[in-house]
């Protein structure tokens, strides 16, 4: 799950992810090299270099968004967020 104001509303990305990937994305995202490069081969410290990437999941080309969402903390239910109906 992604949360963020750049994450694409509704969607559902099917690519293979791992907790790895959320390292790739930060290594990417503010061009940072792998915690294992140089000195091994890919995958043989970290699987940073290997991970699936998460980038599908944020639309970087548009406005974020900040609406806000309130969930009831017991039945998950939208209870404030002026764009979310529930269907």
């Amino acid at each position: 799950m992604v949360i963020s104001p750049w994450a694409k509303a509704n969607f559902v990305d099917h690519s293979v992810t791992d907790q790895t990937s959320s390292l790739r994305f930060i290594e990417e995202n503010w061009g940072l090299q792998s915690i294992d490069e140089p000195e091994k081969p890919a995958g043989q410290g970290s699987f940073d270099r290997l991970a699936g990437s998460v980038m599908n999941m944020f639309d970087f080309d548009n406005q974020p968004n900040h609406r806000q969402l309130i969930l009831d903390p017991l039945s998950g239910q939208v209870v404030a967020g002026s764009d979310y109906r529930h269907h």
